[in-house]
């Protein structure tokens, strides 16, 4: 029997928007490597600048890499007729998939994924990622995140599990149960997953007495939910096993998904707790007086921050186009203002606004006729009563001062 023992090494990104920008293939034949595919794939997209970081692959290192169409024929040929291997291996056969579906091809083969056989042969160990076991078993590793280092510790994993299953028993076992299981999961996943939108919104999943045991917000329904019932993690395969059907709310954007996900899960506290979004909130501007300074975000100066960005560059260039005297006359969370904040609703006949006092959200909701939002008194009658927690506060001040493509309008009421 062959193996195709690979990783890869991707762009990051949006579910199943992933592209490769590095991939390494060992083709093992239960005793020693036959043959050997390494290279760096220009993605022609963005590598988001924590896989940079990660890896130390830049966009530059790939620019005059060939593309996945002319590699394609290659990974082909030395996986034909062999199992992938690899640590997660859900991960890299869903991306490699997804390159060849862009491709017009279908590329299927049987997987087989060293977490799960390293969990039932290495029992006990205190985590099963690949650096860890191979830090516990004495595997050397060379070139750490990237693909062909990562690939070759992994054949050593690979044989050392060989080794330890005895009968052979195992290995063949998992196999053909992960062959059955993927079927029957992906069928249940493709059933649930049918009717979600791609739009923005809450979903909720529900067990067999109709009860939500999760519930999250996205931008895309249908991806955020797939992404939650896909993953390998042992909490995914839980709720997936508890799922039943999957309702939906759409917000008409974002933010406000976000605010009434985060709202309904303190309200209904369903069995399994969302994942909290990594905000990329890495640097502030922060105002005392009529200075501005640019620092860090932390845990401790997050509340005082006036605005947030990703980099240093985005921050000052934000100042470079924005005076104080902009700031003193418009600066609605620095004073005593109420607010609203318009925007586009769940359908084109409805609008969305957020209502806040003092800077801090009192609430959300939705009109068609403007004179429903004419006072305070009918926006309170009308709206959604919701708090946030300072990641969303910051959201929403970017949505004031910094998203200039979002259909809005800001308002003081008297």
């Amino acid at each position: 029997m062959d193996y195709a023992i690979l990783d890869i090494e991707t762009t990051g990104g949006k579910f199943n928007e992933e592209g490769i920008i590095e991939i390494a293939v060992y083709r093992f034949n239960g005793e020693k490597v036959t043959d050997t595919f390494i290279s760096m794939v220009n993605p022609e997209r963005k590598i988001h600048f924590y896989v940079q970081k990660l890896t130390g692959i830049t966009s530059k290192m790939v620019l005059a890499a060939p593309k996945f169409y002319e590699l394609a024929k290659r990974l082909i040929e030395i996986t034909e007729n062999a199992i992938i291997v690899a640590h997660n291996a859900n991960f890299d056969y869903r991306v490699i998939k997804n390159e060849f579906k862009r491709l017009g091809y279908n590329y299927q083969r049987l997987t087989l994924d060293t977490v799960n056989l390293s969990k039932k042969l290495i029992p006990n160990m205190p985590s099963y990622s690949l650096g860890n076991l191979c830090s516990e078993l004495g595997i050397p590793v060379s070139d750490r995140h990237r693909a062909h280092g990562d690939a070759r510790a992994t054949v050593q994993l690979f044989q050392l599990l060989l080794a330890k299953d005895i009968n052979k028993n195992i290995i063949t076992s998992f196999i053909q149960e992960e062959t059955s299981n993927k079927k029957e999961e992906n069928n249940k996943i493709n059933k649930l997953l049918e009717s979600l939108p791609q739009l923005p919104g809450v979903f909720y999943l529900l067990d067999a007495n109709g009860t939500i045991i999760y519930l999250a917000s996205s931008r895309n329904i249908s991806i955020k939910a797939r992404l939650i019932l896909t993953h390998n993690h042992r909490k995914s395969k839980i709720i997936l096993k508890q799922t039943v059907s999957i309702n939906y709310e759409l917000t008409g954007s974002a933010v406000i998904a976000e605010i009434k996900a985060l709202n309904e899960e303190i309200a209904i506290l369903p069995k399994f707790k969302a994942t909290k979004e990594n905000y990329p909130f890495l640097q502030g501007i922060f105002i005392k007086g009529d200075q501005f300074t640019i620092a860090p975000i932390t845990h401790k100066n997050k509340k005082s921050a006036w605005l947030a960005f990703s980099t240093v560059e985005e921050a000052e260039s934000f100042l470079e186009n924005f005076t104080y005297t902009e700031t003193s006359k418009n600066n609605y969370f620095l004073k005593e203002d109420k607010l609203l904040l318009l925007g586009i609703g769940r359908n084109k006949n409805e609008h969305s606004f957020l209502y806040l006092e003092k800077g801090l959200l009192k609430g959300y909701g939705y009109y068609k006729l403007h004179s429903q939002i004419k006072s305070v008194e009918r926006i309170q009658k009308i709206m959604i009563p919701a708090t946030a927690n300072l990641n969303l506060q910051l959201l929403i001040r970017n949505l004031v001062y910094i998203n200039k493509k979002l259909i809005k309008k800001v308002i003081t009421l008297e």
